[in-house]
């Protein structure tokens, strides 16, 4: 508990940018709860899907400069960068008049989501510990619920406020998470990954003495993961490409990286399919579906159908390093599943009675059980596990714009479904989540207790979870001042000294 103790705090700082992305989702859900806003704006079912779905567009944006940005300026330099964006971002949404501002206001956000997704995971699947970064990286998304919390708590008192500033008040307090993720940022380490690639060994020991070994730099886990990152960036340093497009060649001749592709794209279209999204952006769809009109009614449920997710979410990154990532995505897909059937029978026969209306009701709580509990720990932090060093903050964008392109497609699609086809729109996801489980559990690779080096060799089909890192790294023994990049004095030793010294 001793090394996880820094790591929590050092990772709790980190993730709170996070909860600027929470509370947008929510902010979205308590303006198209709010008549004032729809009033305002001359929001209809089209209008709606288009407002909270056109983040997305602004996040395939930045993620085409997220990685660059994250390699470039460090993971640090990507999280100050995305919070500095949300402020614009906040200024915007929080000052329109027009409909055509909170539209560009929606895309800045999405810019700065990109470099948030591709930034964070990255940082704290770099720091963490391998027997608790489960736990670590997927404090990640649960402060994604913080944001959401706080979001429906201003939504639910701003709705006493009269006029506009009713939902004004809603956007401006966007602000208060990246302002303090931009505060604590300088009290937090860069990844002891990056900074050995930028040949400052001497602070990435440290950084991995004080959180991999309670302080101790010869601790056999800090020297063996030491050694294992220098040795795997020297690798990926030797086999660089001069080009682009050589690097792609030779990405997709690599079977490992084919398969880290299918889980990218596979993870980031399922993210945002097995039922969310219904429940996050358009709650106020359905509540109406089942005959639930009471504005009060619908901000009260918004509020504390968070603050079950975010008990939910903290019970889940504990359990992901005890049970794995493979089971608890495929539980927690057909638990999705399961609930959405439920809505769709009580929808279709049950909204004339008080009883089948707090049954819809029940079950949004019920759904966040099982999706909050596995995919919200999961669902960027197992992407960002995937991923060699070397392409991990360029993969991470990579994942945000397939899972951007189709939240994208879902938040547009899911107002007009409701409306159109009501309770039979749930169907649809039934079977999806049913299909999306068979997916993850034949074809996903469990990462349990691995380093991120081991997961590298996993994928490459080496039965790595049985290697000993400590034994294969030499933990044992000190690293050397050359292993550290020190020059060293005295005259240089012929390769016969060098063999009579390891004999002794």
């Amino acid at each position: 508990m001793a090394v996880l103790s820094p790591m929590f705090l050092v990772c709790l700082i980190a993730a709170l940018n996070c909860a600027s992305v929470g509370y947008d989702a929510s902010m979205m859900s308590s303006l198209n709860i709010s008549d004032t806003f729809k009033a305002r704006f001359g929001i209809d079912s089209n209008t709606k899907g288009l407002l909270t779905a056109v983040q997305n567009l602004g996040a395939i944006v930045g993620s085409l400069f997220a990685g660059y940005i994250v390699d470039k300026w460090g993971r640090k330099g990507g999280i100050m960068t995305a919070s500095c964006i949300v402020l614009v971002a906040t200024a915007l949404h929080s000052t329109a008049t027009t409909k055509a501002q909170f539209f560009v206001a929606r895309i800045v956000f999405g810019f700065s989501k990109a470099i948030d997704i591709a930034s964070v995971p990255t940082y704290l699947v770099e720091l963490s510990p391998p027997k608790h970064r489960g736990f670590v990286s997927g404090l990640y998304w649960t402060c994604w619920l913080v944001g959401a919390i706080i979001s429906s708590a201003v939504g639910y008192g701003a709705r006493t406020v009269g006029g506009d500033w009713s939902w004004r008040i809603v956007c401006i307090c966007m602000a208060a998470p990246a302002l303090s993720c931009i505060l604590s940022l300088f009290l937090v380490p860069e990844s002891p990954r990056w900074l050995i690639s930028r040949h400052r060994e001497p602070e990435a020991l440290a950084v991995l003495a004080r959180f991999h070994g309670g302080g101790d730099d010869t601790h056999p886990l800090v020297v063996a993961e030491f050694r294992d990152i220098k040795e795997t960036l020297a690798f990926e340093r030797e086999n660089n490409f001069p080009t682009f497009f050589a690097w792609w060649r030779a990405f997709l001749s690599d079977k490992a990286n084919i398969r880290r592709g299918f889980i990218l794209i596979s993870l980031g279209t399922f993210e945002q399919t097995v039922g969310s999204n219904i429940i996050t952006f358009y709650l106020d769809d359905v509540l109406a579906l089942a005959g639930i009109t009471s504005e009060s009614s619908k901000f009260a449920i918004n509020l504390s159908q968070n603050c079950v997710a975010f008990v939910i979410a903290m019970i889940g990154i504990c359990l992901v390093d005890r049970f794995g990532r493979i089971p608890m995505l495929v539980g927690g897909t057909l638990w999705s599943g399961a609930v959405l059937a439920c809505m769709a029978g009580l929808s279709a026969a049950a909204i004339d009675t008080v009883g089948g209306r707090n049954a819809i009701i029940a079950m949004v709580y019920i759904f966040q059980v099982g999706y909050a509990i596995s995919w919200t720990p999961l669902s960027f932090s197992y992407c960002a596990e995937m991923l060699n060093f070397t392409i991990r903050a360029k993969g991470m964008g990579f994942y945000t714009i397939f899972d951007s392109l189709v939240g994208f497609f879902c938040q547009y699609v899911i107002p007009i479904g409701l409306d159109g086809i009501g309770w039979r729109f749930y169907i649809i996801g039934v079977v999806w989540n049913i299909f999306a489980a068979i997916v993850i559990y034949f074809t996903y690779v469990e990462t349990k207790g691995l380093t991120l080096e081991q997961i590298d060799n996993r994928l490459h089909g080496l039965p790595v979870d049985h290697v000993d890192v400590i034994e294969a790294y030499d933990g044992n023994k000190p690293i050397s001042d050359r292993e550290l990049g020190k020059q060293t004095s005295g005259p240089a030793k012929t390769p016969d000294a060098k063999a009579s010294e390891v004999n002794v």
